[in-house]
């Protein structure tokens, strides 16, 4: 079953960008700064371009402003709007469609607290607006909620139906307290339906159907059992459960869950045993209806002597799925020095716990696994190793298209899964306030630096 992915085709410009290896001069650039500390800012890529979120009033002002600023793909500002809202207002989070793009703002004022959305189009033109009390967010949590301001939400990505707000609440104070998921008419703030799902993960929308996961742990917090859920999406009921069980007394971490709108997709890693030995890749598909269309495990054993973490996945130019993922063994050098460490503090604490952080990775990152699976059957096509390192933290993965960035101790590595058999190389270094982000013009770099962003587009 072919393209498989989410994901959609890559730029010309992106792509050229990766051609010109390892030239990585920074080229075009943009600013601002912050009238406050540690204010929530978001970037967002939008079109052929970003978009910059960010506040711009005073802290005392009776009303809150956001400047939101368009960029092109050369970081140029091309337009730019204010919000305006009353009270003391922060930023909760964002969403966008096919129609539509959508900020949840937090806000104060004298009589009241609510939570305020703004729908505009995708050039910034609002079309509605419209809020939920205290009392209205209450509901989904099954008791009063007396402070809103503990409230936070978040959007779930929602494919073929625009205009469809699908909104889970959580409630932060003591404890995480998760509310039932809801929808939301974006044209009016209209409440569609309140779920009857559990908290689940890894969710997956097609203009029918919300697919997500479900974990309850065994024992053992890594490799819990999962439950598969069909909801349907007019009414928001479940309709369908699975038991995803580990089989033949095997471990199992779902690392893919995807939908190509025509079919379900779990992959992942397959362990004989909890400490992640003898790793193994498997793919099961289920019909949208939730028949079982095939469940396989590899055949070979192809991490006989390594331990493997799963960093991610993207998907190629011919719609196979790759896995990207560390293989690290045991340090015991390290093992040693933490452990006399941690028995010398618990002799001068008089064995009390105390949680100091000393011990961190008693293991070493020496090789980097690409593990290509066809979406057809399951079956693995390819698997390549290249040495790295090694490394005593683990990276972060970046992918778009069939490019592919690791992010470790401060350097970029890149690797193209269309051209297989040519090693990972170093893309760019990055400062300690840098962090990369990948659009569809090419890859940018984000330096804070207290008060001050600047994004720097690498050519």
């Amino acid at each position: 079953m072919k393209q498989f992915s989410k994901r959609a085709l890559v730029a010309c410009l992106f792509f050229f960008s990766f051609i010109i290896l390892p030239q990585t001069s920074l080229g075009q650039s943009y600013s601002f700064s912050l009238l406050r500390d540690n204010d929530p800012v978001e970037i967002q890529t939008m079109n052929e371009g970003l978009y910059c979120l960010f506040r711009t009033s005073a802290k005392k002002a009776p009303v809150t402003v956001f400047k939101k600023v368009f960029l092109n793909e050369d970081l140029k500002c091309v337009d730019s709007l204010n919000y305006s809202i009353e009270g003391k207002a922060r930023l909760l989070s964002s969403t966008e469609d096919e129609k539509y793009v959508v900020h949840a703002f937090y806000t104060k004022t004298k009589t009241m607290e609510k939570i305020v959305f703004i729908v505009s189009d995708h050039q910034g033109t609002i079309v509605s607006t419209f809020f939920k009390t205290a009392s209205d967010m209450s509901r989904y949590f099954g008791r009063p909620i007396k402070k809103l301001k503990n409230v936070f939400l978040s959007f779930l990505p929602n494919s073929g139906t625009p205009g469809m707000l699908l909104v889970r609440p959580i409630f932060v104070r003591s404890v995480v307290t998760h509310g039932s998921l809801f929808s939301l008419q974006a044209e009016d703030g209209r409440e569609l339906w309140v779920s009857n799902a559990p908290q689940l993960s890894s969710i997956q929308t097609t203009d029918k159907l919300i697919m997500g996961l479900s974990y309850s742990a065994d024992g053992y917090t890594y490799f819990p059992s999962a439950r598969i859920f069909w909801i349907d999406k007019s009414t928001g009921q479940v309709t369908k459960t699975i038991e995803f069980s580990q089989k033949s007394g095997r471990h199992r971490n779902i690392s893919v869950f995807a939908t190509n709108g025509q079919a379900l997709m779990l992959a992942g890693s397959d362990h004989e045993s909890y400490n992640e030995k003898d790793g193994k890749f498997f793919m099961t598909q289920y019909s949208l209806q939730g028949d079982l269309i095939f469940d396989r495990i590899d055949t070979a054993q192809r991490l006989s002597t390594k331990r493997m973490h799963l960093m991610g996945n993207t998907f190629d130019q011919n719609g196979n799925l790759v896995f990207v993922a560390e293989s690290w063994k045991p340090d015991a050098t390290r093992m040693i020095a933490t452990t006399a460490a941690t028995v010398a503090l618990a002799i001068l604490s008089r064995g009390a716990y105390v949680n100091t952080g000393i011990a961190g990775m008693d293991h070493k990152i020496d090789q980097i696994n690409f593990a290509t699976l066809s979406p057809d059957n399951g079956s693995v096509l390819t698997f390549r190793k290249f040495p790295v390192g090694p490394w005593l933290n683990y990276g972060r993965l970046l992918t778009q298209g069939e490019h592919v960035l690791i992010i470790v101790n401060n350097q970029a590595i890149h690797y193209n899964v269309s051209d297989p058999d040519k090693p990972p190389s170093l893309f760019t270094s990055l400062q300690v306030n840098e962090s990369l982000m990948l659009t569809s013009a090419g890859p940018v770099v984000v330096n804070v630096t207290r008060r001050h962003y600047k994004l720097k587009r690498l050519n």
